[in-house]
């Protein structure tokens, strides 16, 4: 299952340096935080729709992203 930019901005996998990313083989339960999209000044919470075990994440921070780019899969 992909998961897809809601809205532009740039990517993170963090906020700040409190929070641990996730990464290739990390599982996730549906409504996890899996990673932010800031637009604006403004980050806005990527959460995940399933759970499951993260397979790739297909932007690094800080690259700019599309709407309705894949950011992540997760099976």
């Amino acid at each position: 299952e992909d998961i897809i930019a809601p809205l532009e901005g740039k990517f993170y996998l963090t906020k700040s340096t409190q929070e641990t990313p996730k990464k290739v083989g990390d599982k996730v339960v549906a409504g996890d935080t899996i990673a932010y999209i800031e637009a604006m000044k403004t980050y806005n919470a990527v959460r995940a729709e399933f759970s499951g075990t993260v397979t790739s994440i297909c932007f690094g921070p800080g690259d700019a992203v599309s709407e309705d780019d894949v950011l992540m899969t997760i099976q």
